[in-house]
Parts: C-alpha cells; sequence; structure tokens
C-alpha cells in the first residue's frame, strides 16, 4: 500500500486549463473517487496520476517518491479502463498473466497470481476461454484482474463501468467495493455517477471546471455541501431549489419568495435584503393533505414541528413502487417530493408541503453555502 499526493497540480492544453491547482493527499489503503460531470478534469488528474500526461506545474508523489516525471512503467501502478481492452485472440488466463510475462516475472511466479485473481474474482472455470466467450461483467472481471496480478502500489479506475447495463453496473459497484476492502490497496477511481461515487467512495473529490469543489465523505457531501454546484450533484433525485431573498426584523431572518415567507432562524447571518437560493432535499419534504381553498395562492406558515408550511398543487406522480416522486407547484416553484408507500397524493390533489427546518439549505448569489439553518430539533410534522 500507498499514499498518493497531488502538489498544486495544474495541466493546460495551450492556454486552455483543464486542470487548476489540484492540491490533494489519497490515504494509504484509501478508495478516493473522482467525480465530476463532462470537462471537469477527473480523467486527466488520473492520466497525471498514471504517467500518461504530464502536469504543466506540480508535483505527484507515490509513497513518498516524486514520480512527476516517471515513465508509466517506473510508477507501480495499474489501470483499469472504460473499455475492457482485452486480447480477443488470448484466453483469459492469456489475458491476465501477459503483464507479468513481459516483465519476465517467473512461471510459478504468474501461475500463482493468476490463480490468486481468478479464484477471488470467480474466473477460474473461465482461464480457457477468449473474450467473445464471456458477458460483459465477465471481461470487466477479467480487466480487473490483470491489474491484480501486477500487485501494484495503487489502482487506478477510469469510469470502468460505463459499457455495463444498470443491473450489471450495479452489481459491479459491490464487487468493486468488497475487492477494494479486502486487498486494501491505495485506489483512485474515476466517474461522472455520483451514484457510484457515493456508494463506493472512502472520500469524494467533486470537481467542476478543473478545480476541487468539496473533499469529504459521501454522508458530508450530501448533507453539508459547501456550494450551490456540489448541492445539485450529489443526491438522486437533485435538491430542490428556491431563489428569494433574505428579510430581517427583530433580529430573527426569514427567507421570502414569490409570496412564501418562513423564519430560517437567528443563526442566519445574512444582511437584509440579500439575494439567496433555498436548498432543500425532496426527501426533507412531506405532503399532507391542504386546508386552502385558493391553492394557486401560495401560503407558507409553521408546520407542527416549527418548520415552513407551503399550500401547492400536485402536477405529476412517478410511481416507482415503494416510494413515488411527487412534482408539485407551489407559486413560482416547482418543487419534487419523495413520498414512501405506495399511496401517492393523486394528480391535481392541493397539497400542503412542510420542509423539514434542519435540512434547509441556504446558498449565497456565488453559489456558497451560506449558513446552518437549523433552529430545532430534528423531527418532522
Amino acid at each position: 500500500m500507498a499514499s498518493v499526493s497531488f502538489e498544486h497540480v495544474t495541466k493546460r492544453f495551450g492556454t486552455t486549463s483543464v486542470v487548476e491547482d489540484f492540491d490533494l493527499v489519497v490515504e494509504d489503503g484509501e478508495l478516493l473517487v473522482l467525480v465530476g460531470g463532462s470537462g471537469s478534469g477527473k480523467s486527466t488528474i488520473l492520466r497525471m496520476l498514471a504517467g500518461l500526461e504530464q502536469p504543466s506545474s506540480g508535483t505527484i508523489r507515490i509513497d513518498g517518491h516524486d514520480v512527476t516525471s516517471q515513465a508509466p512503467r517506473a510508477r507501480d501502478v495499474a489501470m483499469v479502463f472504460q473499455d475492457y481492452a482485452l486480447y480477443p485472440h488470448m484466453t483469459v488466463r492469456e489475458n491476465l498473466s501477459l503483464g507479468l510475462r513481459l516483465r519476465n516475472v517467473d512461471k510459478a511466479e504468474i501461475e500463482r497470481r493468476v490463480l490468486w485473481a481468478s479464484g477471488i474474482l470467480g474466473l477460474a472455470t473461465l482461464l480457457d476461454r477468449k473474450p467473445k466467450a464471456l458477458s460483459g461483467g465477465q471481461r470487466q472481471r477479467v480487466a480487473m484482474g490483470r491489474a491484480m496480478v501486477r500487485e501494484p502500489l495503487v489502482f487506478l479506475f477510469d469510469e470502468p463501468l460505463s459499457n455495463l447495463d444498470a443491473a450489471l453496473r450495479a452489481q459491479m459497484r459491490l464487487e468493486i467495493g468488497s475487492l477494494q476492502r479486502r486487498l486494501r490497496t491505495t485506489t483512485v477511481y474515476v466517474t461522472h455517477d455520483q451514484v457510484e461515487a457515493m456508494t463506493l467512495g472512502d472520500r469524494i473529490v467533486v470537481l467542476a471546471g478543473g478545480r476541487i469543489q468539496q473533499v469529504g465523505r459521501p454522508i458530508e457531501l450530501y448533507r453539508a455541501p459547501a456550494n450551490r454546484f456540489v448541492a445539485g450533484f450529489i443526491g438522486t433525485p437533485a435538491m430542490n431549489f428556491m431563489d428569494g431573498a433574505i428579510a430581517r426584523e427583530d433580529g430573527r431572518a426569514s427567507f421570502v419568495s414569490h409570496g412564501v415567507s418562513w423564519t430560517i432562524g437567528d443563526s442566519a447571518a445574512v444582511q437584509d435584503g440579500t439575494p439567496v437560493t433555498v436548498g432543500i432535499r425532496p426527501e426533507d419534504i412531506r405532503v399532507g393533505a391542504s386546508h386552502h381553498a385558493a391553492p394557486d395562492a401560495v401560503d407558507a406558515k409553521r408546520s407542527e414541528d416549527g418548520g415552513p408550511s407551503i399550500a401547492g398543487r400536485v402536477l405529476l406522480v412517478e410511481r416507482l413502487g415503494a416510494s413515488s416522486h411527487v412534482h408539485v407547484e407551489a407559486g413560482g416553484h416547482r418543487l419534487m417530493v419523495t413520498v414512501n408507500g405506495d399511496s401517492p397524493p393523486e394528480l391535481g390533489a392541493d397539497v400542503a408541503l412542510r420542509l423539514r427546518h434542519d435540512r434547509v439549505h441556504l446558498f449565497a448569489p456565488d453559489g456558497a453555502a451560506l449558513c446552518d439553518t437549523r433552529s430545532g430539533d430534528d423531527s418532522i410534522g
């Protein structure tokens, strides 16, 4: 095992900066996930760690050694690509052992490592098959096994599940996570899929525009996003956002937007009239029957748990079985609510939305998270 450190690494192609001041330490034995959209710089960071790209500036260290200028072969890392990159004319055994044979590893040692990796990955009965006789999941296991037999200091995964169907992706997520925790090899995993990031990572690095937006454990990013980008990127379904402003009276702050107004607590150290965005996750809203005769008029009051209650009308219901996604129009806002059970409100129904006040997030006009809006216990009415 080995730690990996990036020290103010920057990568430019001509005048275009694709990675800017990337500064991070991957701990010994950690599974770190780099997640972001297209063009965020995540794959470029991985390629620089592998030696396939050279940084424009900065230093990369593996196990304390400066590898910034070293060739890929000298770095003792093994990479699993989105494309399985298996040789179609070779058997599974030959694909697994090729890298070791090219390094003139002893035949007995090659056999030991191949049997060890194939046993862990469930490939022992497939060693004499060629890739065309394997399923997509089996091919991905062979690609992983080829990296494992190297016994590297660091595993690198570049969106390895993108070519698999949804069910197989879920299965392979479990297998990769289980494998990494069993081997405890330092691993850097790149994906655009935040579900993969949340389920696999010990820590997650959220990237946008080549810059780190936030680093933390999955639950930290989910519950305390550093900015609106992270709040909207992490979580399925995505967080709801409402634009408005802060109004202060008698030392207390309220959020006001399209006739909606609710107190957000004394801790909101924001000036009167400041434009803000409120964020609330779909599972932190509860739906109840509305007692208002005019559902088109937005009404906000304190619900039984002390949080705001807003009148609205159901526009769409997505039934998923054990839960449903309910889309509600509340004044100028369209909010999604996750409803558990098999009896969601009907299309067109007038409802009252109760927001869990301890889970409301505030963001400044530049997207930065503002303050803790909690002002009570964690109960929901």
